[in-house]
């Protein structure tokens, strides 16, 4: 049991930086504020979203209720939460378990398969209740506290919440787990990352056409569900677990705890099947799928002249070296490019999906008038700067190098030049968001091309401060041990501290905008007022990038 305890600590360690913490707390007293700062800025970064998410789960509660159904909200949470976890677990199992680059140390250390299974499971399920908790405390706190429930419910909550990620990510990891046995997953890992982006963007955009459809007040709420008067039972019937969950909380006698005890069995029966078949299949499916092909190409001599044989710009070549690094890495593809544009996409979508309301008729007879025509741009410019700021490619940059950042450092091209570099490479997919906004401005708002052209240049000079002060915090603090690129990216804090510093730029310029029009000033004179404030935002914040890369670009080691 101690090579097993020691490897689960191992992991944790790995994935939650506990020794770095540790280090920082009692050696580094000076940056003790930084992993506060990053607590700080997740909960302000998810509470907008977490208190509209509570007001649903509330008209819930008071429709189910007013129809004598007040568990509704507590079903259809837990079913939420297992759809979620299931869904995106299959990927993030895929990842773990194969795609991580430290599988084959495991290989010989004394570990049987299910217990290496068992450790980087305990990770997955860990790291899954930053979704499932979410999902299920406000329903929990608003079931037992509108309906009066005493301590045993809470501690049923509690039990509940720790153990209902276990049964979808078991079914995702025995789903892997086979694939990997009968097919080579690896050789599609890029078609799957697509995929689940894909898929993922897809979802959202459902759920939020069905939340669209939802009624907005307890009256009408009530009469929209009493036609799914049967939903639980239904649900029940076709995946008895989430019935059981249900019962376990709110049936107070001793049924209620039969109901707990036979979910909790359950998930014991998903995690002894799971450690079964890992102990047979994990191993042979790893070394499976590490197998691979290369394709020996022989390059003749005009190929080497012309692919070695010449000489660019520094600041261009690295330009090109990140830029094709970026679009060959399918997630950072995806989490790069999909954050800059999701924001115009899904503006599209509500047009398509509404346009044929007679309120949005009216509005766009209303939006094309000339006294209207600068606040409609005004309003366009803030969601071109929105876009820009949704970016993460330049606050992960230095992030993605990785382990490879030995070869960067190698490189003779200095930490200005390097940081010039990724900074354009950065601009340029704000500026993809910035074009896609100006073409929905143009072909569904109908508005003046010559007005739209100018927002953009705004829109463009705006992004340069997102971009370089979101560079400037990776490269003053990167994030460069990991095992994936998943890592890199989406468990990465400075994505979202710099979407938050990226908003602070936008508050600045609304801020100059709000001023200007307050003291009646012309509106042509608004914008070039905004985009004399971007201009020089910008120029303080690459400054600021330019010094602080130059300083830690000869400290950094990977």
């Amino acid at each position: 049991m101690k090579p097993f305890a020691a490897f689960v600590k191992m992991q944790l360690n790995v994935n939650y930086g506990i020794s770095a913490l540790k280090y920082r707390f009692t050696r580094e007293k000076k940056k003790r504020w930084e992993p506060i700062l990053i607590a700080a800025v997740m909960v302000l970064s998810f509470a907008p979203l977490l208190v509209i998410y509570t007001a649903m789960m509330l008209s819930l509660f008071t429709a189910g209720l007013a129809i004598g159904q007040p568990d509704m909200v507590l079903t259809l949470s837990i079913m939420f939460s297992l759809s979620i976890i299931l869904f995106f677990g299959i990927f993030y199992v895929m990842g773990t378990f194969y795609f991580s680059n430290d599988l084959e140390s495991f290989v010989p250390l004394p570990l049987k398969p299910y217990e290496v299974i068992a450790g980087k499971f305990i990770v997955v399920i860990i790291n899954e209740y930053l979704t499932s908790v979410p999902i299920m405390l406000p329903p929990i706190i608003i079931y037992g506290a509108g309906t009066g429930q005493g301590i045993l419910y809470w501690i049923r909550s509690l039990i509940l919440m720790l153990t209902v990620p276990i049964i979808p990510l078991t079914i995702a990891s025995l789903l892997v787990m086979l694939l990997m046995r009968l097919v080579n997953l690896r050789k599609y890992k890029d078609f799957l990352t697509i995929a689940a982006g894909i898929i993922g963007v897809a979802i959202s955009l459902g759920l939020s056409t069905y939340m669209q459809k939802m009624p907005n007040n307890p009256e009408k709420m009530e009469s929209f569900f009493i036609g799914q008067r049967g939903l639980a039972d239904m649900v029940g019937e076709r995946f008895p677990p989430v019935r059981w969950a249900t019962e376990g909380l709110t049936d107070g006698g001793l049924a209620g705890i039969g109901y707990l005890l036979l979910f909790l069995l359950t998930c014991a029966l998903f995690l002894t099947l799971l450690m079964m078949l890992s102990n047979r299949v994990f191993y042979k499916s790893l070394l499976a799928g590490r197998e691979v092909s290369r394709k020996r190409r022989t390059l003749t001599d005009s190929q080497k002249q012309k692919s070695f044989g010449k000489a660019s710009d520094p600041v261009i070549a690295m330009m090109r070296r990140d830029w094709r690094i970026l679009v060959r890495t399918p997630l950072y593809l995806l989490n790069g490019f999909v954050g800059t544009i999701i924001g115009p996409l899904i503006f599209v979508y509500v047009l398509v999906m509404q346009g044929s309301e007679p309120e949005f008729a009216q509005l766009f007879n209303e939006i094309n008038k000339p006294e209207l025509l600068p606040y409609v741009l005004l309003g366009g410019l803030g969601l071109m700067l929105f876009t820009a700021g949704m970016n993460m490619v330049a606050s992960t940059a230095l992030s993605r190098e990785g382990s490879t950042l030995w070869i960067t450092k190698m490189i003779p091209v200095t930490g200005r030049q390097q940081a010039n570099a990724k900074l354009v490479v950065s601009i340029i997919v704000s500026l993809l968001g910035v074009i896609t906004t100006a073409l929905i401005m143009i072909i569904f708002l109908r508005l003046p091309v010559l007005w739209v052209l100018g927002a953009s240049v705004i829109g463009l000079l705006g992004s340069v401060p997102m971009n370089a002060i979101n560079l400037t915090l990776d490269i003053f603090h990167p994030k460069l041990v990991w095992n994936s690129e998943q890592e890199a990216m989406k468990q990465n804090m400075n994505g979202g501290i710099g979407m938050l510093l990226s908003m602070l730029v936008l508050f600045i310029l609304a801020a100059a905008a709000f001023i200007m029009i307050s003291l009646e000033s012309p509106m042509w004179l608004v914008f070039i007022g905004i985009g004399f404030v971007a201009a020089v935002l910008g120029l303080l914040t690459m400054i600021l990038l330019y010094k602080v890369a130059e300083k830690k670009y000869r400290e950094l080691e990977a």
